[in-house]
């Protein structure tokens, strides 16, 4: 059993052209093998959380590495599906005309050469550490959940010219205990790469009370209670000398204050540690 599919309806109906449906079988273009031999049925879930994790991180690869406006906007396209053992085989099409590239730069080794390197680091911590989005993690994490829950099962990525005799690239290989192995490496990097975001992300006019004031000559000791970010009070930071004199040193009592402010917060061991105050908007009465 073979049969030909694409990411929609849209392209399904497109590929079935004879034209088209020719081009996606030329001998002479790289297509990105994905070899799975399963010994156990594979969930409907895993499978496409697979695929759809494949085409995410080929999609975010081409935005980054296109040497054209085509380039750029490719997509990966299910070809060819073969029965036994599941063999995809993935081509690059523009996503609009759909039409093959014909460049020297080849995305499709490069796409295989990247996620091999990438798996490389976290396997066995070769080569330089990849700067990767959470998003990108994620993707990286959910391609393997086919190998992951199967524990003789093994998953293949190879790049072929024309067939599977011909391979041009070796690529990657996961079994079982490879798979969740990395699975908790990536794991682990997601949650650095969330807290290292969350402390650049500004809370903009969100509303803080003060809860402890140690003076304006004071570098420490002084913290403030936002309900809507945290129940519990946190160390305050200022942005500038001009930020903290209005709060701590006001005139008027700052325990009897409302201060609305845009605050970035900042963790410590992954754990919310204080909020700096990045602006001043307005100051409320506390009403009795």
């Amino acid at each position: 059993m073979k049969f030909e599919i694409t990411d929609n309806s849209c392209m399904f109906e497109m590929l079935l052209k004879r034209k088209i449906m020719g081009q996606c079988n030329d001998n002479s273009q790289l297509a990105l093998r994905i070899h799975i031999k399963n010994s156990e049925p594979i969930q409907v879930s895993d499978f496409t959380a697979s695929m759809n994790a494949i085409g995410s991180y080929f999609s975010s690869f081409a935005q980054k590495n296109g040497m054209s406006k085509e380039l750029s906007n490719a997509k990966l396209c299910v070809s060819k599906i073969t029965e036994g053992s599941i063999d995809i085989h993935l081509v690059e099409l523009v996503s609009l005309s759909m039409i093959p590239f014909v460049e020297n730069f080849n995305l499709i080794m490069e796409f295989a050469k990247n996620l091999k390197n990438v798996y490389d680091y976290f396997t066995s911590s070769s080569g330089e550490k990849p700067e990767l989005t959470a998003k990108e993690l994620q993707d990286l994490h959910d391609i393997l959940s086919i190998p992951s829950k199967d524990q003789c099962g093994q998953m293949d990525i190879q790049v072929i010219k024309g067939d599977v005799n011909n391979v041009v690239y070796t690529g990657c290989t996961f079994n079982y205990i490879e798979s969740n192995g990395t699975q908790n490496l990536i794991d682990k990097e997601i949650e650095i790469v969330k807290s290292v975001s969350e402390q650049d992300e500004i809370h903009t006019n969100q509303l803080m009370t003060m809860y402890q004031i140690r003076g304006i000559n004071s570098n420490s000791g002084n913290k403030g209670i936002i309900e809507a970010l945290n129940k519990k009070a946190l160390n305050l930071l200022f942005e500038s000398d001009g930020i903290k004199d209005q709060i701590i040193n006001s005139k008027n009592n700052p325990l009897k204050k409302v201060f609305a402010v845009d605050v970035v917060i900042q963790n410590m061991n992954n754990k919310p540690f204080a909020y700096k105050i990045v602006k001043l908007l307005d100051v409320f009465d506390i009403e009795d």
